[in-house]
């Protein structure tokens, strides 16, 4: 008897956690195959374009998830604060509250900047302008919202890799209660 058939949308959520654990060079198929029950051969027969393709679904599937959580609470209607309110329920579900690595810092990290510089690019454009987006609506020039933007999506990456060395979630709770405020700060 073989292993139990997986759904294609588990097998991707698995192998999004390696990734995020591993980056990209340290993910083999031997892990995803590990990770999934999947074997070699069914790897390739629905990957026909090996780990480059995988993790090209895991950025594609991220992604559809990151639109979900982070950024579209900051396109909906109500007030920038609200907003902001909903964005932190969201970046702080998407991160499992601080214990999730970031998929993009990994990758970045190790080896995936090479191969995916677009996809990485694009995705943290997407939250930087989400960000840029509702604080020009509380008031901020564009210049001044866009900056609060990077700054707010480095505290977040910065959070998380703090909060992972240090083994407990703590900062980034701390960092993600404090940052409406201070993206607001003088516009409330």
């Amino acid at each position: 008897m073989g292993a139990p058939k997986i759904a294609r949308a588990e097998a991707i959520k698995r192998i999004a956690l390696v990734f995020r654990k591993y980056g990209y060079d340290g993910t083999t198929l031997s892990l995803i195959s590990k990770t999934t029950g999947l074997g070699r051969a069914s790897l390739y027969h629905h990957f026909p374009g090996g780990k480059e393709e995988i993790a090209r679904e895991v950025f594609r599937v991220t992604g559809q998830q990151v639109y979900e959580l982070v950024i579209a609470p900051l396109k909906r209607e109500g007030t920038p604060k609200e907003r902001l309110g909903e964005w932190v329920k969201g970046v702080d579900h998407f991160y499992a509250k601080g214990r999730n690595n970031c998929l993009l810092g990994t990758m970045v990290l190790s080896g995936g900047l090479n191969r995916f510089p677009d996809i990485i690019e694009e995705a943290f454009q997407a939250w930087i302008e989400a960000l840029t987006h509702t604080l020009v609506d509380a008031g901020l020039d564009e210049a001044e919202a866009c900056e609060r933007a990077r700054s707010a999506v480095a505290r977040i990456q910065g959070a998380l890799i703090v909060s992972r060395g240090l083994g407990n979630e703590d900062h980034f709770q701390k960092t993600l209660k404090i940052l409406p405020d201070q993206l607001l700060e003088g516009f409330k």
